[in-house]
């Protein structure tokens, strides 16, 4: 059975920038109808193919990932009365909608929300679109690159000397395709306790703005703003290089002092020394003690030095083995190629075979969740173009599943959810949060003898170090309640047991054997609460040969391929700022375990879902596997360009004004950039006539101005380095997709992101009145809420003890005193 119990029936009516939304409710188990035009959906014919030589719509490697698992029903809405009444025919018995068609193109036909609720009031339709339905964007042309461009993190990616860029392969839709699928899931919790439904409005900008992971407030409580680095790290003062070429290509590395980078420096310096290329300003030095802060910038350098000499000296997978071995912050750059080939994945059986027909079976990324209870479903094919019209426009009618629901509009989602929070730094706390911000009682479990690292890490309010000063940590659990206990100690975990059976829903992110060091992995904690549904969530999963493999999304994301899609080709691979995968993980956290806890709803029946960042991240990377498989083809990083759009680029513009007087000396901050791309032959069409070269007709089709894109890209330069970004907008919106390139202190002025709300102030009791991230979809009936500031560290302890589970004052006061429990703050 699977986790939606094959109970849901979606109509997908999105267009590529949407498709991975219905992919994810059809790996859960929901039947999902993907409404194609005659002729099929046009982004078939965008994209990798099997045949690069012969693109045929139905070989489009993007549409057999994102599609797989669909059945395909020809309708034709743009111009027959008689199907856009079998679309509502088949809208009377749907749970849910999806769509992403340009703004307006619904309400056009006769679709829009307000219809498809008269037919169906209890069906939950969601809209992905590039900027949301409403607000000053909402009708610019967009591509990937030109949302990209808004969310902030390309301005961070990429070397100093060239223009921003984004990853090589289209990556804003697919964020927002899985971030729409953990609303989607949570309205339809809504409407089961309801019965009543609603529309959910996902914007890709917002969806991308979450990759920014602590970036958002650096300036505003430390007073500096971050810029991008190549393949140096891109925080505090201290640049060390952290990609680093190897014998066979490159390698990441993370530098620190402090418990976590210490032993590891140690260790990587002594190796160094060893093989005689450690630089004599590191030979010697106490790594457990060292004040990275207070170094001169000649320490910096030397050890970037030592790391890219001993790194040159080995190969990727004798860097990875020792990362294993002696569990270091390291990491292989993977190719594509690496990955299928992958040890800890073919243990885990990652790639499932499925039958393409014509093409015999071939190797896909499989499931992105292990359920315990109810498996991914993983091996069905995308469908031809209408090849199950027939059957399905004669099947009889059905009801919704939430017809006949008693109608209570004031309830949150998930009212009376209890949530224990075991787990640290990002996806584990990011996936509770999304549970927390639809009215879960979100309880974190933490101490400050094994503090969470984003406890320790910037941005903190002038810079100073404190437990309870972190915007990093407190951005990425607002709204929970903390409880101190100490879990190393005994008496510490029989007060956590009383937690854990407290809970509906427990979530941990520790390396599998943490857990179980403390008798309170799964199996231990299913024999005192059976129905409590769990997620554990780490690098590599909870089984196979690197199941103990350490450390964060920031290098999980060359593990996952990422890197090697980032920067130029003519140079070394660039960093993507933050833990990128940490932000593809947390939706796919999230939407296993909203279905998950549906599956309980209706069975009683918990589970122990089990997410390995690597295989839930490289679902992002899906044809590019593909056409690794199909023929060899090894995906690299080619800057700013596109397969498919012509021009696809960052251009300088004039500086503004105020800028210019902040950076007067110049460097990184005394740019102004603008992103350009032509999403087909019409808005190239308009752009010619804007830069004056409507005479170019060699240049009218995508092929022509492939041939000159050098020469179209020197001709658009020289056009944009003379204008001001807000006067480029204005020539091209909305018919030819481009927007400025902000840096993050524009997003806290961007018109768009203001209309839809998503700063949310709070007063922190330390470090005071700050914008915490707000949420990337927006729903009409109940709208997610960040209800308060993040906790001090045990701020909670007597209130949940006492309050929830009656303890005894003086037990509490004596546990307290034997720092047991902690209150801070």
């Amino acid at each position: 059975m699977s986790a939606l119990g094959n109970r849901y029936r979606v109509i997908d009516l999105t267009v590529e920038r949407g498709w991975m939304c219905g992919r994810i409710l059809a790996d859960l188990g929901a039947e999902v109808l993907k409404i194609e035009p005659p002729g099929g959906d046009p982004g078939r014919g965008r994209g990798l193919f099997a045949d690069p030589s012969q693109p045929d719509p139905e070989e489009s490697l993007s549409w057999w990932v994102e599609n797989r698992g669909k059945a395909s029903v020809v309708l034709d809405l743009a111009s027959s009365a008689a199907d856009r009444e079998r679309l509502l025919d088949l809208v009377e018995g749907a749970d849910v909608l999806v769509e992403s068609y340009p703004s307006g193109w619904m309400d056009a036909r006769g679709l829009g929300v307000d219809v498809l609720h008269a037919r169906n009031p209890h069906l939950v339709v969601t809209s992905i679109s590039p900027f949301g339905r409403t607000g000053p964007y909402a009708d610019w042309a967009a591509t990937d690159l030109t949302v990209a461009a808004t969310t902030g993190e390309m301005s961070l990616t990429g070397d100093a000397d060239r223009a921003p860029v984004r990853l090589s392969t289209p990556q804003l839709f697919l964020h927002a395709g899985v971030e729409a699928a953990v609303h989607t899931l949570t309205a339809l919790w809504h409407a089961h306790h309801t019965g009543l439904g609603q529309h959910v409005d996902v914007s890709a900008q917002l969806a991308g703005m979450k990759c920014l992971m602590n970036a958002q407030s650096f300036h505003l409580l430390e007073g500096r703003e971050l810029f991008r680095l190549g393949p140096f790290n891109n925080a505090g003062k201290a640049f060390f290089r952290i990609i680093n070429a190897c014998l066979d290509g490159h390698a990441a590395v993370l530098v620190a002092a402090g418990p976590i980078g210490g032993p590891m420096m140690r260790f990587l310096i002594d190796w160094a020394e060893r093989e005689g290329v450690a630089d004599p300003l590191v030979v010697g030095r106490d790594f457990t003690t060292l004040n990275f802060a207070y170094e001169p910038i000649e320490f910096y350098d030397a050890v970037s030095r030592t790391m890219e000499a001993l790194f040159a000296r080995h190969t990727k997978a004798e860097l990875y083995q020792a990362a294993l071995d002696h569990l270091l912050l390291v990491a292989p750059i993977n190719t594509v190629q690496d990955l299928r080939n992958d040890a800890q994945l073919e243990a885990r059986q990652y790639f499932v075979r499925v039958d393409q027909g014509d093409r015999g079976t071939v190797a896909w990324a499989g499931p992105w969740a292990k359920l315990s209870a109810t498996p991914l479903s993983v091996t069905t094919r995308a469908p031809h173009v209408g090849e199950h019209t027939d059957e399905v426009l004669a099947r009889p009618p059905r009801r919704p599943s939430a017809a006949g629901v008693l109608h209570d509009g004031r309830r949150t989602p998930f009212e009376g959810l209890k949530v224990l929070d075991l787990s640290w730094v990002g996806v584990g706390p990011m996936t509770a949060g999304y549970l927390g911000s639809y009215g879960a009682d979100v309880i974190k479990i933490e101490s400050s003898k094994r503090p969470d690292v984003l406890r320790l890490t910037g941005p903190l309010r002038d810079g100073k170090p404190g437990i309870n000063n972190s915007h990093f940590y407190g951005d990425f659990n607002a709204g929970k309640r903390s409880v101190g206990i100490d879990l190393t100690n005994e008496r510490g975990r029989e007060v956590a047991w009383k937690l854990i059976e407290w809970a509906d829903v427990v979530l941990e992110s520790f390396t599998p054997r943490a857990l179980a060091g403390w008798g309170m992995d799964y199996a231990r904690i299913v024999e005192r609460n059976p129905s409590v549904v769990m997620l554990s969530t780490c690098m590599q999963g909870q089984t196979g040969p690197r199941r103990t493999y350490r450390g964060f999304g920031n290098l999980m994301a060359g593990l996952a391929g990422f890197y090697e899609l980032t920067g130029w080709p003519d140079r070394t691979p660039s960093m993507i700022y933050g833990a990128y995968t940490d932000f593809i993980s947390q939706r796919f956290t999230a939407s296993a375990l909203i279905a998950a806890l549906d599956h309980r709803r209706r069975t009683g029946e918990g589970q122990h879902i089990d997410v390995a960042q690597l295989e839930a991240s490289v679902q992002f990377l899906g044809a590019e596997l593909l056409a690794y498989e199909l023929d060899g083809r090894v995906a690299t990083r080619c800057g700013n360009r596109d397969r498919d759009l012509v021009p696809n680029g960052v251009f300088p513009c004039v500086v503004e004004p105020t800028r210019a007087a902040q950076y007067p000396d110049g460097g990184p901050g005394a740019e102004a950039w603008v992103a350009i791309s032509c999403a087909d032959d019409a808005q190239w069409a308009a752009l010619a006539v804007a830069l004056g070269l409507e005479d170019r007709t060699a240049w009218a089709t995508a092929a022509g101005r492939r041939a000159d894109e050098d020469e179209i890209e020197r001709l658009l330069a020289a056009w944009t380095s003379t204008r001001r970004v807000g006067e480029i907008l204005a020539t091209l919106q909305p018919t030819v997709a481009c927007a400025p390139v902000h840096g993050v202190p524009e997003l806290h002025r961007d018109p768009q992101i203001d209309h839809r709300g998503y700063w949310v102030p709070h007063e922190h009791p330390v470090y005071g009145l700050t914008p915490y991230s707000g949420m990337q979809a927006n729903l009409s009936r109940t709208q997610g809420r960040i209800t308060g500031p993040a906790p001090c560290l045990g701020q909670h302890t007597w209130e949940v003890l006492d309050g929830i589970f009656g303890m005894d004052g003086d037990e509490i006061a004596v546990l307290l005193a034997d720092d047991v429990l902690e209150i801070t703050g």
